[in-house]
């Protein structure tokens, strides 16, 4: 494999399955977006970051010598037939302590295969949404050895670079979740039990009509138009689910926030332990200037989106409360190929896995979760069950939980499955390079709205 050194980077390049590469464009971490603008590469949850004009390396599989350690400190080695299916990503300077660049998407080696179910024939096989039964992904975990990642934000929402992250990008199976819980068609992923559900319509459903017409890059349409969908999809979801549990009614369900972007490629959880109530709090307060429904809120003489008392209840454990995310193809003519997003069942995540990834702000700290690759008292283990949707339409929504204070890992305990009684807290997710992708298939355009839930008091 010929050595080549890689650009340095603040947020991931995407390899394409062709290996050509396309870097991102600079993001504005979450907030305001202007109309038109370009969306950012990375959610809200992970940071933006200036797109940088360096040539891109042109295999998917990037060899860097010991002589490049000081200007790549954390840098990935290239997947062989006799190398693992773990790629160390750990020789650094400083081993954590130093900065690391964001990482690259990867494309698995060919001698990692594509699952087909047993009753597909081979002319079948092009529709992934039927013939897949899992496929080989490389995810963007950190080491184990990674303790805690930090980086600063600036006022226009790019990032430094990342202190303290060792890459271990790991070759996992992504199960097809159109299919079921590990294939059993009969048992069916919920947002309640795994975290994450799919939501299906007709395309002559009126919702979805009307989707098809909106302009994704007006935000006032996005508001007014697609946020009471999502809010109305998430509702439903919960409400159909609610003979699972005791919970009372719902009493809220609000559309806060949205992006449209590009892949991120990064196993990470969109909230912790201390930035979830963290947040539920923020949203009981007045809005700042760069909070996207502020103008709504002001025209409606509302000082902030929660009611205070309603949060003070929920933080105070008397209510439940949720942050579910929509994420959605904005394509109306081709399903999604390139570069699906995928989810870990929440029940086979642990605590233990999970690494604080805090983001300091010009006024405030905020925190995410980047995540190793599961492991046991024995060592890794690769114990996560990932899953995906292939060719998600326009007409399908993906429900993600991004925290629930209900759930065994919000309570304290060590992995969601620990209590049968509680539903799971959040899913993790990544996007990634699928090898079933097509060279020619359209480039992936998506939104994700956050909505949070707040339920009536027990």
């Amino acid at each position: 494999t010929r050595e080549q050194a890689p650009p340095t980077l603040t947020s991931p390049i995407l390899l394409r399955p062709s290996g050509a590469a396309t870097p991102p464009p600079p993001g504005w971490g979450g907030g305001r977006r202007p109309p038109g603008a370009h969306p950012p590469s990375l959610p809200a949850c992970c940071g933006g970051g200036a797109a940088n004009n360096q040539p891109p390396p042109t295999t998917p599989a990037t060899v860097v010598s010991a002589s490049m350690i000081s200007a790549v400190p954390f840098f990935i080695l290239a997947i062989s037939s006799s190398s693992s299916s773990r790629m160390s990503a750990s020789l650094s300077a400083g081993r954590g302590s130093g900065s690391s660049a964001w990482p690259t998407m990867l494309r698995p080696s060919s001698d990692h295969c594509i699952e087909y179910c047993d009753s597909i024939s081979n002319h079948d096989k092009s529709s992934a949404a039927a013939a897949i039964r899992s496929v080989p992904a490389v995810m963007n975990y950190v080491s184990s050895e990674t303790t805690e990642i930090s980086a600063r934000r600036d006022v226009g929402g790019s990032d430094s670079t990342l202190i303290g992250a060792i890459w271990e990008p790991t070759v996992i199976r992504v199960a097809n979740a159109r299919l079921g819980k590990r294939g059993d068609t009969e048992n069916k992923l919920t947002l309640d039990r795994n975290g994450f559900e799919l939501v299906s319509k007709t395309d002559q459903d009126p919702a979805v009509k009307m989707i098809k017409q909106l302009d994704f890059l007006d935000q006032d349409q996005i508001i007014k138009n697609y946020y009471p969908v999502c809010e109305q999809i998430v509702s439903d979801a919960i409400q159909s689910q609610k003979a699972a549990d005791s919970s009372p009614p719902i009493a809220a369900v609000f559309a806060f926030d949205h992006n449209i972007q590009n892949p991120a490629g990064i196993v990470h959880a969109d909230y912790t332990r201390t930035s979830a109530p963290k947040r539920l709090d923020d949203l009981s307060k007045p809005p700042k200037l760069n909070d996207v429904l502020r103008d709504k809120l002001l025209a409606e003489n509302r000082n902030s989106l929660l009611d205070p008392q309603m949060v003070q209840e929920a933080l105070g454990g008397k209510r439940r409360f949720a942050f579910v995310n929509v994420w959605r193809n904005l394509d109306a003519e081709n399903p999604v190929k390139d570069c699906p997003l995928a989810c870990v069942d929440a029940s086979t995540s642990t605590m233990r896995d999970l690494r604080v990834f805090k983001i300091h702000y010009v006024d405030r700290v905020g925190e995410n979760y980047f995540v190793c690759p599961s492991s046991t008292k024995s060592g890794h283990n690769n114990q996560h069950d990932w899953y995906y949707y292939p060719e998600m339409t326009m007409s399908e929504a993906l429900l993600l939980k991004q925290w629930d204070s209900l759930g065994g890992i919000a309570h304290g305990s060590e992995a969601d499955d620990e209590d049968d009684s509680r539903p799971s807290t959040f899913t993790i997710h990544s996007a990634l390079i699928d090898p079933s992708c097509p060279p020619n298939a359209p480039t992936r355009v998506s939104i994700e709205v956050r909505c949070v839930v707040v339920w009536e008091t027990d």
